[in-house]
């Protein structure tokens, strides 16, 4: 009689607990990625942040949206006179000196499928602030053996650079792959980080990309 068990010579198959890492692994293989930025430097001044999303095709760019716009910091005298004392009462209050409410000091951003090859959603998530979100139109790649598009996106962070009042500052490029006709493939390779100057060569090869960023507009 052969008997199996999950232990032979000495040797044995262990269960073992799930990490994050295989999440975040599991959900980037189906479509889901996540790009946090820390903002708490800017929190010294009092800031309207406005989000961007600028379209590029062949390299050009075509449009610039406003996504939305939010105070980097929701003090108590924002609200009616009627209401503050209530608000301090519920000790909602969080720094007494600035009379501060919320400050935003992490900003989220998650892109994830729509449900269709067509288009992908992004949504901005700044706690204790708001959550927004955005549908991105994409355009598919023809292919030599099919009437059907290929719809290939793929994205990558840019470089930091020097923080500058009221100047866009490119955070994530959102682009499509493209065809090597040498290889037989499509590609989307180059560097892992975008030059926020705009020189760096995969912005040369994608026919068509978003780019994601921000503008710090002092509040007088």
């Amino acid at each position: 009689m052969l008997i199996l068990s999950c232990t032979a010579f000495g040797q044995q198959i262990k269960n073992k607990d799930v990490e994050l890492d295989d999440f975040i692994t599991l959900l980037g293989a189906a479509g889901f990625e996540v790009f946090s930025y820390d903002f708490s430097e800017m929190l010294n001044e009092r800031y309207d942040i406005v989000f961007v999303k600028k379209e590029f095709s062949a390299g050009e760019e075509i449009e610039s949206t406003n996504l939305t716009m939010v105070s980097n910091k929701r003090l108590l005298t924002d609200f009616p006179e009627s209401v503050r004392q209530k608000i301090i009462d519920e000790g909602l209050v969080i720094d007494p000196e600035t009379q501060a409410i919320a400050l935003a000091q992490k900003i989220n951003f998650g892109l994830y499928p729509s449900g269709n090859d067509s288009t992908k959603l992004m949504q901005i998530d700044i706690p204790e602030f708001t959550r927004s979100r955005s549908t991105f139109k994409l355009r598919g790649l023809p292919t030599k053996d099919s009437d059907k598009l290929f719809y290939f996106y793929n994205t990558r962070p840019f470089q930091m650079r020097a923080f500058k009042e009221d100047e866009f500052i490119p955070l994530i490029l959102f682009g499509s792959g493209w065809y090597d006709e040498r290889f037989d493939i499509f590609r989307f390779c180059g560097e892992r980080e975008i030059d926020p100057y705009m020189s760096s060569e995969i912005l040369k090869d994608v026919p068509h990309h978003y780019i994601i960023g921000v503008r710090f507009i002092k509040k007088q």
